[in-house]
C-alpha cells in the first residue's frame, strides 16, 4: 500500500472547498457536507488488493497473471491519509509493465492508475475527510496516500506552478473543485477531466489555433484520447476525418461522430488518404506511432501541425510477441530532440523535417498548471451537449483482473475504468 515517498518541500495554497460541519456517527468515520448532502462511510479492517502472481511473458495476458490479496488497513501516520478508491482508469501501458524487466513486479501492484478517492481518514494538511481527490493508486479498494509523496516510477514530478495549484508533491493529486462533482459523474470526471480529455484538450491548444474548415487527420479515433480530439475539433468547424481498424470499428467512428473514417488497415490505405484529403491534411493527431502515422504524413501539408501524444500500436499489438512494422520497441528520446518521445519513428521524422512540420510532443502534467482551464472550457461543451465521454466501466474490485485483460483481448472503445464504488459523489 505505501507508495515511494518524495522528501521534497511542498508550497501550498488554501485549496476551494465548501463549509461543512464536521460530526462524528457511531461506528462510522468523519463526514463533512457538501452542499447539504451528507457523506459517511464505514472503515474496514481489510482491504482487497490484487498484485502480480506471475509476470506476462509474450504479451500473453490472462487473469492468472493475478492473485487477491486482503491485507489490513494500516494505520496512517503524520502526514499521510486513507482513501476509498472509488473509480480508476486502466492504463494502455499495464501489460507492459506486468512484463519481465517491467515496474511491476510480481507481489506488486500496479501503483500508477489514475483514480478517484474519497478521503477516509486524514492526518494530511492537504487532503480533508471527505474530499474527493485525483491520484495514483493501486489495483485495490482502499490506499493510503500522501500530498508528500512524489510520483511513481515514470511520472516526473510537479513543476512549481502545478505545486502550487494542487499543493502536492505529484502532479496527479489533487482535490476536485465541489462545482465539479455537482455537475459529472465519477466516470465523466476521469474519463474527460483527467488524462485524456486534458491531453487532448491541450493537444489542439499548443499546436493551434484550430481554424473552421482546417482538413484534420485523428488517429485512434476509438480510443480514449482520440474520441475527444475529434470532438473537440468538430466544436472548432475543423473538416475531421477518423480511423477505425476493420469495417467495424470504422464504421463505429461514423456513427458515433458523424464524420469520415477510413479502415487503417485497408491494403489501399495509402491511395484512399490521398482521395479523402486531395488538398492535404492541416492537423494530424497521432496516438499510433506505427504504419498509419506514416501514411498520414506523406500526405501532411508544408507546414502543417503533428500533434504526437502516444504509441498505441506497439502497447497493443498482438500477443505473440511481435510489434507492427514501422514501430519502435519502446518510446524512447533521441538526444536534442523531442520528436521521439511518443515512439516517432526516423521516417515520420524525415518527413516533418523535410515539410517543416510544427510537432508536439509532451505529457500532460507539464501544462497541468492550466487544468482549471481546461476544466471549465470542458465542462462548458459537455453541458451544450458537444462533448460527451467514451468509456467502458467495469463494476467491481473483484473484477479488476478481468477489466485488464479485456483491454487487450476485447479492445474496447474509449476509456476503460473499474468502478469500486456507486456512492454519490457529493
Amino acid at each position: 500500500m505505501p507508495t515511494a515517498k518524495d522528501n521534497k518541500g511542498v508550497s501550498r495554497r488554501k485549496l476551494l472547498r465548501v463549509a461543512g460541519t464536521a460530526s462524528v456517527v457511531s461506528g462510522l468515520a468523519s463526514f463533512r457536507r457538501f452542499g447539504g448532502v451528507a457523506w459517511a462511510a464505514q472503515t474496514p479492517k481489510t482491504y482487497k488488493r490484487w498484485v502480480v502472481s506471475t509476470p506476462v511473458v509474450d504479451r500473453k495476458i490472462s487473469e492468472a497473471n493475478f492473485k487477491l490479496t486482503e491485507p489490513p488497513i494500516p494505520q496512517i501516520k503524520n502526514g499521510e491519509c486513507l482513501i476509498e478508491n472509488i473509480l480508476f482508469n486502466i492504463h494502455s501501458a499495464t501489460r507492459e509493465r506486468m512484463s519481465p524487466g517491467g515496474i511491476t513486479k510480481p507481489g506488486e501492484t500496479d501503483n500508477t492508475n489514475y483514480t478517484l478517492g474519497r478521503v477516509l481518514q486524514s492526518k494530511d494538511r492537504t487532503f480533508k475527510e471527505g474530499d474527493v481527490i485525483a491520484c495514483l493508486a493501486g489495483w485495490q479498494d482502499h490506499q493510503i496516500i500522501s500530498a508528500e509523496y512524489g510520483p511513481q516510477p515514470g511520472y516526473v514530478l510537479p513543476n512549481e506552478m502545478v505545486k502550487q495549484l494542487n499543493g502536492t508533491n505529484n502532479p496527479w493529486g489533487f482535490v476536485w473543485r465541489p462545482v465539479m462533482l455537482k455537475m459529472h459523474a465519477a466516470d465523466v470526471l476521469m474519463d474527460i477531466f483527467h488524462s485524456s480529455g486534458t491531453t487532448a484538450y491541450f493537444g489542439l491548444r499548443e499546436c493551434g489555433p484550430m481554424r473552421p474548415g482546417d482538413r484534420c487527420a485523428v488517429a485512434a479515433t476509438t480510443g480514449s484520447v482520440g474520441a475527444m480530439v475529434a470532438q473537440l475539433l468538430l466544436a472548432k468547424g475543423c473538416h475531421v476525418v477518423g480511423f477505425g481498424g476493420g469495417p467495424e470499428r470504422t464504421q463505429w467512428v461514423k456513427d458515433q461522430f458523424g464524420i469520415e473514417a477510413l479502415d487503417y488497415r485497408a491494403k489501399d490505405l495509402d491511395d484512399q488518404l490521398r482521395k479523402t484529403f486531395p488538398k492535404g491534411v492541416d492537423f494530424f493527431s497521432d496516438g499510433v506511432a506505427g504504419d498509419l502515422s506514416l501514411s498520414v504524413a506523406k500526405v501532411m501539408n508544408e507546414d502543417s501541425r503533428f500533434f504526437n501524444y502516444g504509441t498505441s500500436a506497439a502497447l497493443y499489438a498482438p500477443t505473440n510477441g511481435e510489434r507492427p512494422s514501422g514501430t519502435p520497441a519502446a518510446a524512447g528520446q533521441r538526444p536534442g530532440s523531442r520528436r521521439n518521445m511518443f515512439g516517432m519513428s526516423e521516417d515520420v521524422a524525415k518527413i516533418c523535417d523535410a515539410k517543416h512540420i510544427h510537432v508536439e510532443s509532451w505529457q500532460v502534467n507539464e501544462l497541468y498548471q492550466d487544468r482549471i482551464e481546461a476544466e471549465n472550457y470542458l465542462s462548458r461543451l459537455v453541458i451544450e451537449k458537444r462533448l460527451r465521454p467514451i468509456n467502458t466501466v467495469v463494476d467491481g474490485v473483484e473484477n479488476i483482473p478481468k477489466a485488464v485483460v479485456m483491454q487487450y483481448t476485447d479492445n474496447p472503445y474509449g476509456k476503460l475504468q473499474v468502478r469500486m464504488s456507486q456512492k454519490p459523489l457529493i
